[in-house]
């Protein structure tokens, strides 16, 4: 017996509907920034929307054809259909959530890699500010200064005020928890961690991993215990709810 082409036809226009609709319904709670970058969620969400009516079109006409005449057929779905199944079920099983930091383990040797881009809007870049409102530096904007300024004096006196989730890279002093968001270029497949060390004596009896907090204070010398020449003494450490927009850009 070979496969019905009809009932193959059906479950592929069915398993296009169902990511249309999966992707539209995260489109509609505001949810699609969770795995895609702020800039495609409209085109993102127009494709889906014409690939829904264009495949519930296919889907419509699919079913109005007749089965082949005279030959005994079965459906066999396909290994490619079987997957799309497994991912679909999995994706309406599980809620939306953003990236945690057991993804960020997992792309710990990327951590704060590369240099982020420069704050918009300041002459001369992220470094441009310091010696002035420093407060105002994100996780994005502290990682390109340490990757560009390594001689710990520079940062004496300067303040430090960031929001971002609880994350302990492998190998990390166990006093030291990094302040760290995604940075998103495309999508969540292509997610790079970012952080800030924290020097925090007993953090863990206060903090679980993934925890968003909002860490204010100074900086103090490393002395080599990360790879940073500084990380922060903090001031303040308090639990917050995670921002609407989880990740950077």
């Amino acid at each position: 017996m070979r496969s019905n082409p009809k009932l193959v036809s059906l479950g592929t226009y069915l398993a296009i509907l169902l990511f249309n609709a999966y992707a539209l319904g995260l489109y509609a709670n505001g949810q699609l920034t969770l795995y895609i970058h702020p800039r495609y969620v409209l085109f993102t969400a127009v494709l889906n929307a014409v690939s829904l009516l264009v495949c519930g079109a296919g889907f419509v006409l699919a079913a109005r054809q007749p089965n082949p005449a005279g030959v005994r057929v079965s459906w066999r779905p396909s290994f490619t259909l079987v997957v799309a199944a497994l991912v679909l079920v999995a994706a309406y099983a599980l809620p939306a959530r953003t990236l945690s930091s057991e993804t960020a383990d997992q792309r710990s040797d990327n951590l704060n890699s590369s240099e982020a881009p420069r704050l918009e809007g300041s002459p001369g870049g992220t470094l441009a500010l310091f010696g002035a409102d420093t407060e105002r530096l994100t996780i994005p904007d502290w990682v390109s200064a340490l990757n560009g300024e390594t001689d710990p004096d520079f940062y004496e006196g300067k303040k430090v005020d960031v929001v971002g989730f609880v994350f302990h890279p492998r190998g990390a002093p166990e006093d030291v928890f990094y302040v760290s968001r995604f940075r998103v270029t495309c999508c969540a497949v292509d997610a790079q961690p970012l952080g800030i060390p924290v020097r925090s004596p007993g953090w863990k009896d206060e903090f679980e991993a993934d925890d968003w907090v909002r860490v204010t204070g100074g900086f103090a010398e490393s002395g080599g215990k990360v790879s940073e020449p500084v990380f922060v003494d903090p001031k303040d450490i308090q639990r917050v709810e995670q921002p609407e927009d989880p990740y950077v850009t």
